[in-house]
């Protein structure tokens, strides 16, 4: 008779899930928020535990199913228009995860279990967890490196930051790849002088192309002299620099075109982003 610890059966799908739910983050460009990814795999491990106990067989059930996956992607991106991308992207690499799976299955000459309709894997929980963190990998990796660059649209910006605001103009360009390595959000890339428009007066003298250059310094001075600013360090690598890193600033509001997003992260460069001048900023995919 198979024993089933339902202890372990959580922790194993809630990592599994959990890293499912970081490479749909990954994919879609959304900003990771780890507790809500956390609470969403949380969910998909009550609801494996809840499929192999006895008089509870309705939740094997397909439209159980859809209706998890879709809790699920609600827990972790939230409410909106987006979610539906990353409700597919999630649908997707748990599809590659069940083939990856199967397919170390059968390497191992082992055959698929099926407990109340459920498909089970007679593997380690350790090569399902390394298989679920290969999916992940990919996901991030792979697929994110191979996205189509395209672009070279001139679009209005609007930054506001207290009550300051700058309006610009930004060249929109997927090529541009920065993102924040904590919470994976994607960061525009504007000129030093757009972070010294957008500081009170006192603070404008601290910012010069000079001092962008040393971006941990110039942290420092900010924070200092202003001290309700949110600013990080953002890694970065170019042609000619292999790695560097950029002062941002998390500003109160951005509009790019008739998209209107809050707390953006913006980095500065010391270096101009324009060789003509007929921009100042460059959007990626923010």
């Amino acid at each position: 008779m198979l024993t089933i610890y339902v202890d372990s059966l959580f922790v194993l799908n809630f990592l599994i899930n959990y890293l499912l739910l970081l490479g749909s983050a990954r994919l879609s460009g959304a900003e990771i928020r780890r507790l809500r990814l956390a609470l969403a795999a949380a969910l998909g491990g009550g609801y494996a535990v809840a499929t192999v106990v006895p008089g509870l067989e309705v939740f094997t059930a397909t439209g159980v199913k859809g209706l998890v996956l879709v809790l699920m992607t609600l827990c972790a991106f939230g409410c909106r228009k987006e979610a539906i991308k990353q409700g597919l992207l999630l649908l997707g690499l748990s599809f590659a995860f069940c083939g990856v799976a199967m397919a170390v299955v059968l390497a191992m000459g082992k055959g698929l279990m099926l407990i109340h309709g459920v498909a089970y894997y007679p593997v380690s929980a350790e090569a399902l967890v390394l298989t679920g963190a290969g999916v992940y990998l990919v996901a991030w990796f792979v697929w994110e490196r191979l996205a189509e660059h395209h672009g070279g649209e001139l679009v209005p910006v609007r930054l506001q930051l207290g009550d300051k605001a700058v309006s610009l103009r930004a060249l929109q360009d997927t090529g541009n790849t920065l993102k924040d390595p904590i919470t994976n959000q994607k960061v525009m890339v504007a000129e030093w002088t757009v972070l010294r428009d957008l500081l009170p007066g006192p603070a404008q003298p601290l910012v010069t192309a000079k001092t962008v250059e040393q971006p941990a310094q110039l942290l420092q001075s900010l924070a200092m002299q202003v001290p309700g600013i949110k600013c990080r360090l953002i890694p970065f690598r170019s042609v000619g620099v292999y790695s560097g890193l950029l002062l941002a600033i998390k500003c109160d509001q951005m509009q790019v075109g008739k998209k209107v997003s809050h707390a953006p992260l913006v980095a500065f460069s010391p270096t101009p982003v324009s060789d003509s001048g007929n921009y100042l900023a460059l959007t990626g995919g923010v």
